[in-house]
């Protein structure tokens, strides 16, 4: 039958977790779920084995979909890191002084 998601340790992110160990091992478990939904499709269809194959493709959904939570919170921790870095002058549309603006103007009207 199919494994509960919070029983085979795909719980929610936390920050102190290391989030590639968590997709990897979440990974593993979606190629499980999906290698068992194949094994299910073989053979005589019954409602019971309908109604299993309905509950793997649940199970599979909400493993791809905590794999995307995941990679999304290290993609915003990734860019977050980057923009920290990032020196203020580098950054586009930072304020100019005064005087850099003035003397643009003027050497552009002369």
């Amino acid at each position: 039958m199919v494994a509960a998601i919070g029983a085979s340790g795909a719980a929610a992110p936390s920050a102190s977790t290391d989030g590639g160990a968590q997709i990897a091992a979440l990974q593993k478990q979606l190629a499980a779920a999906q290698k068992q939904l194949s094994e299910s499709q073989k053979g005589t269809q019954t409602e019971a084995t309908q109604k299993e194959q309905r509950l793997i493709a649940q199970t599979i959904a909400a493993i791809q979909a905590q794999i995307a939570l995941l990679q999304a919170a290290a993609a915003q921790r990734s860019a977050q890191q980057a923009s920290q870095a990032a020196p203020v002058a580098a950054t586009p549309g930072a304020p100019r002084s005064a005087s850099a603006t003035l003397g643009s103007i003027i050497d552009t009207q002369a």
